[in-house]
């Protein structure tokens, strides 16, 4: 993308907002066909998708961003769970009067506002509040209102542009390990994690790692610690910096651990480096000389010539008081403690004092997640409380919470013998053929804070993706201690998840024994009936252009490969289990992939929606030709059935393809 043309363009329009959306889409809830109205911006918020823009298809996540025009139609399927992202739909053109102008520079199109491109934000904080912002304004009327949402597009214009400009040096926006080099080298002074880096660039840790093992040969946290062995022999031959300052100006506190990775990287010690390096160019080395780095400034700190490889051991952390203070400021430093130490009891006894005289005074609550604090009323019972650390912070949360209200996990609590009082829309919808959710109340979608209010809930259960649309998280937490947490998609671990939030966690485990016990019997029985080495797919088709490969992860791919341990097909090992970032459940192909990924058995997954998409597979050469078919080794499966993995569903889904599988053998 040539960001100057379009700086330029921009530069000359005239534009007009007509919509701005926060949609939130669920797994098998596609928006499949979709033709544009208007020029859009997309903007990812959670979650993640495969998006299809005519022919140009993209894996798009948190961070990314997506520019289409009007006319082009639009597939977005989520990849995992939920894809949140704004919509911003808007109407641009060149007045004539500046038309020739901008033709004298650039090539203009017959729509020049209308060029695809998929960006990764470099700064997505900056872009996201700018977007959410528009959207809060966007529900006000008037012409003034009219006039601010065209200066805030402008400013979100201005800021994307800006990134985009001020990024050309790093390579394409999209390349993810281009990013990530640049950052590294940066910040290689910094402690600089997987998860960061990843979190920083919109992806998942292991997608990272397999980018970086795929294009440069190597992880991201051998990249970084090549780095800082390449810098850290540069300042062993140019500066009189002893071995810990060395260590410290590379990002190690540990003298020893550094020392053990240079020479795992050179093949000798720092000093057997440094004295090796002396000997060669001792008349272009003097130790006199400051750092000749251009990359980090000198430190004034001299060499301690008595430093020898065996002397780390004790050299590992910053040591905050020096061995050489005097004898005289320890004393009053003790001194002082002991004070301070006085006075605290004397503090203590009077507290004691007053509240026997019928002022309590308040308990203060634990900062460990798990520790309990009581907290005294009026009546004289106790009401318990914790705190709880999750993806927005600490929060104190009932010990035994009574009136809970969660978006997304139904059954997790209804496994538990605990009723919500309330649930979001969609997961109500799914679960109500499954479930008894009689008396939960539909919250709406977005969720109706007001609505939760009034249920007067003590603790509110939630997932990322349904805070952006109702005022995000403060706006829960005014009404009920809230708590964010992950949608794991796995039913063991989820149930653990939620019976720790809920004080059940005997229950939790009770249900556990019972799923690994159904999961070893029904196993007996597949292992009967299949050999190690016949090979597995799983196959969704839910429109002639939507056709997934599923992972190791839900549509019954937990069941069959980690829980019974059947073989996925090479291929679908390979590209899916062990190839897709780890956000999304499946890989979207065209149908004339298929058959490089069926094995020996295919299940096929299909809604009552996509009957007829699934009827004109059958009907092809492409699948008749199929080995699974040709054997009778094709297994249908209901879609909505599989698409959801809580304690519930997944208690079924187990005894559903055991039979599915078993039936005719």
């Amino acid at each position: 993308m040539n960001w100057d043309e379009q700086i330029m363009l921009w530069n000359q329009a005239a534009v007009n907002i007509v919509d701005i959306r926060y949609k939130v889409l669920w797994e098998g809830q596609d928006m499949l066909s979709y033709q544009l109205p208007a020029n859009i911006f997309l903007l990812a918020v959670s979650g993640s998708a495969y998006v299809r823009i005519d022919e140009r298809k993209c894996y798009v996540k948190r961070h990314h961003l997506l520019h289409a025009g009007k006319g082009m139609n639009v597939d977005i399927m989520p990849a995992k769970h939920e894809f949140s992202f704004y919509l911003v739909y808007y109407k641009a053109a060149l007045p004539a009067s500046t038309t020739s102008f901008v033709a004298n520079r650039i090539i203009v199109n017959a729509q020049p506002f209308g060029q695809f491109y998929h960006v990764i934000l470099p700064e997505p904080g900056l872009v996201h509040s700018q977007v959410r912002r528009m959207h809060e304004e966007w529900q006000q009327s008037g012409m003034l209102a009219q006039i601010r949402m065209k200066s805030m597009l402008f400013e979100f214009i201005y800021e994307l542009f800006s990134q985009m400009q001020n990024s050309k040096d790093r390579g394409s926006p999209s390349d993810l390990v281009a990013y990530a080099m640049r950052y590294i080298h940066e910040h290689y002074t910094e402690p600089v994690t997987m998860d960061q880096l990843a979190d920083l660039l919109g992806c998942s840790s292991s997608y990272m790692y397999r980018l970086f093992k795929a294009e440069i040969g190597k992880s991201p946290n051998d990249y970084l610690i090549g780095i800082r062995m390449e810098q850290a022999r540069q300042y062993l031959r140019t500066t009189q910096l002893n071995l810990r300052e060395i260590a410290l100006t590379v990002g190690y506190s540990d003298v020893y651990y550094f020392s053990r990775l240079f020479k795992k990287q050179f093949g000798v010690s720092p000093l057997q480096a440094r004295k090796a390096e002396s000997e060669e160019n001792a008349l272009q080395l003097n130790p006199l000389n400051t750092s000749l780095s251009s990359i980090v400034p000198p430190m004034p700190l001299s060499y301690n010539h008595n430093v020898n490889d065996n002397d780390y051991h004790n050299e590992g952390e910053i040591q905050l008081i020096s061995n050489d203070r005097s004898k005289s400021s320890m004393t009053a430093l003790v001194m002082l403690c002991l004070s301070l130490l006085v006075s605290a009891c004397q503090a203590g006894n009077n507290n004691t004092g007053s509240g026997s005289k019928g002022s309590p005074a308040s308990p203060t609550v634990s900062a460990a997640s798990s520790a309990p604090a009581a907290a005294s009323n009026d009546a004289g019972s106790s009401s318990e409380t914790r705190v709880y650390k999750h993806k927005f912070g600490e929060t104190e949360i009932p010990t035994k919470p009574k009136r809970v209200v969660t978006a997304y996990h139904l059954g997790h609590m209804l496994a538990l013998g605990e009723r919500p009082l309330g649930a979001a829309t969609y997961i109500l919808q799914y679960s109500e053929n499954t479930m008894d959710t009689t008396g939960i109340v539909d919250l709406g979608a977005p969720l109706n804070l007001e609505l939760i209010a009034s249920l007067d809930p003590d603790l509110i259960i939630l997932i990322e993706a349904y805070l952006e649309p109702s005022g995000g998280y403060e706006g829960f937490n005014k009404i009920a201690p809230t708590v964010v947490i992950e949608a794991n998609q796995d039913p063991v671990k989820d149930i653990r998840l939620i019976g720790d939030l809920l004080n059940k966690k005997e229950e939790a485990e009770q249900w556990i024994t019972q799923f690994e016990e159904k999961i070893a019997q029904t196993k007996e029985r597949i292992q009967q009936a299949f050999g190690p080495d016949e090979t597995f797919t799983i196959l969704n088709v839910r429109s002639e252009k939507a056709r997934m490969i599923y992972r190791d992860r839900n549509m019954g791919g937990n069941v069959l490969y980690t829980y019974w341990g059947l073989k996925p097909q090479e291929k679908v090992l390979d590209d899916v289990i062990n190839g897709i970032d780890d956000e999304s459940s499946y890989l979207d192909i065209s149908e004339e992939a298929i058959p490089e990924y069926v094995g020996d058995h295919l299940i096929l997954a299909a809604d009552s929606i996509a009957e007829e998409a699934v009827e004109k597979l059958m009907s092809s050469g492409l699948w008749k030709n199929l080995d699974a078919v040709k054997n009778n080794h094709v297994y249908r499966i209901d879609f909505d059935q599989f698409l959801f993995n809580d304690p519930i569903f997944a208690m079924k889904q187990v005894d559903i393809l055991a039979d599915v599988l078993t039936k005719n053998r």
